[in-house]
């Protein structure tokens, strides 16, 4: 059975079907930490997680003191893809950074506060030819997350440039050409970004898919959810179905941790557009997410992006003081404390204390100096909060 994870993308009058093989979401745990592929090796000892990400969730922040967020993903074998197809929501706080990079073989640059794109494509006779596309972009400074979203075919050697879906730039090569990603340098998110010193998110949701021209099951028009008081509408459109056998909408509080919604018929085969939708019960979380997974016949099957909704607003208070802290670290939860982790950085733990209390004292006088995460988990909800270490 092929367990494999695709993100269905129309534009135009074309779809794009695209294996996911590294996404980071940022909703949750450390800056380092991906939700598909590869997590991060490094990223600067300033960056975080913090609310104000796209659409009310959390996003990554750059943090204080000021430092480029630097985020560095593997890049080789995971990246090393025919075509691609790369999409980061971000909000501007300066006019210059590498919204991301892989060496010379691919920079999405802001520069000016204009967005530009360059990659390199095999030539054909064992070398290159790079692609630019000049100022593509200009990127207003008005607080607001857009879509930026580059995407290569091999196929037909087409490259475009869109921002919230909206084709700014496009370039028409030589068909049948890969990607040449030599040197197989690292991927890395965020350098030169260091958000002006705002202390703020502005980066969110980078998802990276492999370009795969096999025929789709289905072509999905739409997947959404909808929160309607205290329920969530879930809605989805097929344009076209080959060998569907089932839909199974899953949930989740952690967007890592699924469970199964509820089951429905597909139409097996089917030219027309369908509709489909159920709804479910929200629960007591700050954000409830939700996929589509399709099954053919023969047991295969995909899932789509990830979706959410707010929950009941459900939020427990954390208070960690005094931070920075040089000795001694002290918690207070709104609900009974099972468990404290403390990781650093690189995602290590240097700590896995059982509490069984509202409150918890610790020492942390050995510890290397640095900045650290605590995973504080309740009865029924867990945080993670950022302290120094100095």
């Amino acid at each position: 059975m092929k367990r494999l994870i695709f993100i269905l993308i129309t534009t135009l009058s074309f779809s794009i079907n695209a294996q996911i093989i590294s996404q980071f979401d940022w909703n949750s745990g450390l800056p380092t930490t991906a939700t598909v592929g590869p997590n991060a090796t490094s990223v600067s000892s300033s960056a975080y997680i913090s609310t104000g990400g796209k659409g009310g969730t959390n996003g990554l922040n750059a943090g204080t003191p000021k430092m480029d967020i630097n985020l560095i993903i593997p890049g080789s074998p995971t990246f090393d893809v025919q075509g691609i197809d790369l999409s980061i929501d971000y909000q501007r706080d300066e006019s210059q950074l590498d919204l991301v990079k892989r060496g010379a073989s691919l920079l999405i640059r802001v520069s000016g506060g204009n967005v530009s794109v360059s990659y390199r494509v095999k030539d054909g006779v064992g070398s290159y030819t790079t692609v630019s596309s000049g100022n593509i972009y200009s990127i207003p400074n008005d607080d607001t997350y857009r879509t930026y979203r580059f995407y290569y075919l091999p196929s037909t050697g087409v490259g475009r440039f869109l921002v919230d879906n909206v084709e700014m730039w496009s370039n028409d090569g030589i068909d049948n050409r890969d990607l040449y990603w030599t040197p197989s340098d690292d991927v890395v998110i965020g350098a030169l970004a260091d958000g002006s010193g705002s202390n703020r998110a502005f980066f969110d949701n980078f998802i990276v898919g492999s370009i795969s021209t096999t025929p789709l099951p289905i072509t999905l028009n739409f997947f959404k959810v909808q929160k309607q008081v205290e329920h969530a509408m879930i809605e989805w459109q097929t344009a076209s179905e080959i060998n569907n056998d089932y839909f199974t909408i899953e949930k989740s509080i952690d967007a890592k941790s699924w469970s199964v919604l509820s089951r429905i018929d597909g139409a097996g085969n089917s030219t027309q557009i369908i509709d489909y939708s159920t709804i479910d019960q929200l629960e007591k979380a700050e954000t409830i997410y939700y996929r589509l997974k399709q099954t053919d016949f023969n047991g295969d099957f995909s899932y789509s992006e990830i979706q959410s909704v707010e929950g009941t607003n459900f939020k427990n208070k954390v208070n960690i003081y005094p931070n920075p802290t040089s000795e001694i670290v002290n918690i207070t939860y709104e609900e009974l404390i099972n468990s404290v982790e403390i990781y650093n950085l690189k995602g290590e733990l240097h700590l896995n204390q059982l509490i069984n209390s509202n409150t918890v004292r610790l020492n942390i006088g050995n510890y290397p100096r640095g900045t650290y995460f605590l995973k504080i988990i309740g009865t029924t909800n867990t945080s993670i909060e950022k302290v120094i270490f100095n």
